[in-house]
């Protein structure tokens, strides 16, 4: 099976293959076999050189969420991906990459924010995951406070993008 997702603004090549009975998976040329692969309706657990990897899944209007390691990452399918050609253009608005509870905000409206800062912390099922900025930009609305539940692609935060 061979996917072209979208993470972010880059374009990622994923193959999975089954041969003598592992799966191998391919990412962007990065072969890696997995020794074990477990579903359930939240997750999918991973068994890799003995290490076990639990990943967080949930899928919205065929985008796919995954959180691992403190990371989270949305996945776009190739169809939407080769639609939108402007990715990496600023978006003002900043949602939730998958369901969870607020844990922190961390920036105020008026705030600057420059790319990669923090803006809040997010956990689902006792894994932390912080949102950041991808633009330099003034925050213009806070929408959440800290103890909220949110779903994936619920509106966080409103910025405006500052070309200074």
């Amino acid at each position: 099976m061979e996917l072209r997702f979208r993470v972010g603004s880059r374009s990622v090549d994923l193959v999975v293959s089954e041969h003598d009975g592992r799966t191998t998976v391919t990412i962007d040329g990065r072969e890696v076999v997995l020794d074990d692969v477990a579903f359930d309706d939240r997750s999918v657990t991973v068994t890799i050189d003995g290490v076990r990897r639990r990943v967080l899944v949930d899928s919205e209007r065929g985008h796919v969420h995954a959180a691992v390691g403190g990371h989270s990452f949305e996945f776009i399918p190739s169809e939407e991906a080769a639609a939108d050609q402007d990715s990496a253009r600023f978006c003002p608005e900043i949602t939730s990459p998958m369901p969870g509870k607020v844990l922190a905000v961390l920036v105020a409206a008026g705030d600057i924010v420059e790319p990669d800062t923090a803006l809040l912390l997010l956990e689902a099922m006792k894994m932390e995951t912080t949102v950041r900025a991808t633009h330099r930009a003034s925050v213009v609305e806070v929408r959440v406070v800290a103890g909220v539940m949110v779903g994936p692609g619920d509106v966080l935060l409103r910025l405006e993008e500052t070309l200074d």
